[in-house]
């Protein structure tokens, strides 16, 4: 809901959008439509832009190597705890060439289908739905049951989840997806320790914790840029690449000094080793 929400409310914004999700907030409904009036109340004008800007820009990023992926032959994209995400319903082009694997907990797959029935939008054929449970399936066995095949490469996404999990359930995950062939790639997104931000971050750190713990997603694991790298390099990933401000300042939004991100979180694409 809360990652709806930013999506809709860096549609506020004059286009051209990093990322035009025109279906996060007819998706989210009401809910997310409350929660975007409430970040407008929590966060200040610069913070508000920073998180909705850097929320599109992260989810833009994977499209990017999603596309790159699908135009070299790469057949299958997992998205880890889709959540609202309207990937598969928003490019629909990509999805000629390739099966995207929605992976979250039954329930709310559940819901999400129920509202995209409401919405009277079908989902596509190469859409698979895999609902998992992870206190009562294996991610590689749900994954395996939906169709997936982990001998041949794939892109995954796993945005905006680690910092809720737990460091084991993170190696956990990582492991899984290093099962795969080589040339598999990973986005995955990380936040950093407070002691590391300054200024418009760090604001918007304690800001953003106050508001995900109101929603019952309190933040468990941060890391330092080396610190993640470690670990992806322990658990059999090569080829990572770090992407945060600059970077997507550099990239989506060259020649603009009105922007501005806090940093607090980070991604990082990688890449299965030999």
């Amino acid at each position: 809901m809360l990652t709806a929400a930013a999506r809709g409310l860096h549609r506020e914004e004059p286009p051209p959008w990093v990322l035009d999700d025109w279906l996060a907030l007819p998706l989210g409904g009401e809910e997310a439509v409350r929660i975007g009036q409430s970040l407008h109340e929590q966060l200040p004008g610069p913070g508000l832009l920073a998180f909705s800007r850097w929320v599109c820009v992260r989810a833009r990023l994977v499209e990017d190597v999603v596309e790159c992926a699908a135009a070299a032959g790469v057949g299958q994209y997992v998205i880890l705890g889709a959540g609202l995400d309207s990937f598969a319903y928003r490019r629909r082009d990509l999805l000629e060439s390739m099966r995207v694997f929605e992976v979250d907990h039954p329930a709310s797959q559940q819901w999400k289908r129920h509202r995209l029935q409401e919405l009277g939008i079908d989902p596509p054929a190469e859409l698979v739905y895999a609902p998992i449970d992870f206190e009562q399936q294996a991610l590689h066995d749900g994954l395996t049951a939906a169709g997936f095949d982990f001998t041949v490469p794939a892109v995954w996404s796993w945005i905006g989840v680690t910092m809720y999990l737990t460091v084991d359930a993170i190696r956990a995950t990582l492991a899984t997806i290093a099962r795969c062939p080589v040339e598999t790639r990973l986005i995955l997104t990380y936040n950093v320790p407070r002691a590391a931000l300054s200024g418009l971050g760090l604001s918007l750190e304690r800001k953003m914790r106050a508001i995900v713990s109101g929603l019952g997603e309190p933040m468990i694991s941060l890391f330092a840029p080396d610190e993640i790298e470690e670990l992806l390099r322990e658990l059999g990933y090569d080829e990572v690449m770090h992407f945060g401000p600059d970077e997507a300042h550099a990239k989506y939004f060259a020649g603009r000094d009105d922007v501005r991100f806090g940093g607090a979180q980070r991604v990082i694409i990688t890449t299965v080793a030999a």
